[in-house]
């Protein structure tokens, strides 16, 4: 759900608490369905997550719970996901640990962030967020879940991008013309951040056919030799086939 800061600063959609607790809530979930086929109403999620009433935490919890694909809406309830059934019936963490990262990369936002810039400090990724019309405040909490999403489902282990549908997409407005000029100007100023050097200033930014590859300055001569050595272990998966 989108956080807010007032009623005239509004940040984009992001969940509204992290992987981890939004994984405890599933459980939570899931014990108190006696039928897993049947989905769960809202009386049935207030009782079982203990809240008085729909709105405010309540559907911000839920919410979080559908933007990392745990939970998928079925009638005029919802069910869990195929992710969330393997999370809850994986053995381990180490088990579990592919499903986390699908479901940490489901939210369209965090996705962005580990594309482009999942190597960034937190306070990196707050000033990327603001930039991209985030609140302060947005930008912050944003950061700070994404963060602990990547320590919980190891995101920056990841070296090929799951297969995950790009949903969550705002339909156009009743004026299809002016939201089209809106959208062009709005990518014409986030290819003009593309062109300028990345947040951190002690990196070299190489401009590629897919975006930008970033190397930061500074490194040892053992780390440049490795770095080349992985690069070429990699290249059946860099390079695109003719």
């Amino acid at each position: 759900m989108p956080e807010s800061s007032g009623m005239k600063n509004r940040s984009p959609r992001f969940p509204f608490i992290p992987l981890e607790e939004a994984v405890d809530i599933l459980r939570k979930l899931a014990a108190f369905q006696s039928d897993p086929e049947k989905p769960l109403r809202r009386p049935e999620m207030l009782k079982a997550l203990d809240y008085a009433s729909f709105h405010g935490a309540a559907v911000k919890t839920i919410g979080a719970l559908r933007a990392y694909d745990l939970l998928v809406k079925q009638d005029d309830g919802v069910v869990i996901s195929d992710t969330g059934h393997k999370i809850l019936a994986a053995k381990s963490h180490d088990d579990r640990r592919e499903h986390l990262q699908r479901a940490a990369l489901s939210p369209l936002m965090f996705r962005m962030l580990w594309r482009r810039a999942r190597h960034c400090t937190q306070a990196e990724l707050a000033t990327l967020l603001q930039e991209r019309d985030f609140t302060e405040q947005g930008a912050v909490r944003a950061s700070k879940i994404y963060r602990k999403n990547d320590e919980f489902a190891a995101l920056h282990s990841i070296e090929v991008e799951p297969d995950l549908p790009e949903r969550g997409r705002r339909k156009a407005g009743p004026d299809p013309a002016k939201k089209r000029a809106n959208r062009a100007a709005k990518k014409r100023a986030q290819q003009a951040k593309r062109d300028r050097p990345l947040i951190n200033p002690n990196s070299l930014s190489m401009p590629l056919s897919t975006g930008r590859a970033v190397v930061p300055t500074g490194i040892t001569e053992d780390e440049f030799n490795t770095l080349m050595q992985t690069l070429r272990a990699w290249k059946g998966q860099l390079v695109k086939s003719a």
